[in-house]
């Protein structure tokens, strides 16, 4: 069976995805480093795939057929 795949540029969503995990992460150690007392692994580890989410379900993405 073949795919035939236009490009191998990744999708929107999936690049909106990673931005989304990149930006839970930068907050957890900006967080972590100003206001120790506010940080709390268990919201960092809920809040990443709720961004993600976010992030994938915002931003539009051109049909790859």
């Amino acid at each position: 069976m073949n795919v035939n795949q236009p490009s191998a540029r990744p999708t929107n969503k999936l690049t909106a995805g990673m931005l989304g995990a990149l930006t839970v992460s930068v907050a957890a150690v900006v967080v972590r480093n100003i206001w120790p007392g506010w940080d709390d692994p268990d919201l960092w580890l809920a809040l990443s795939p709720v961004m993600v989410i976010l992030f994938g379900y915002v931003v539009r993405d051109k049909p790859n057929v």
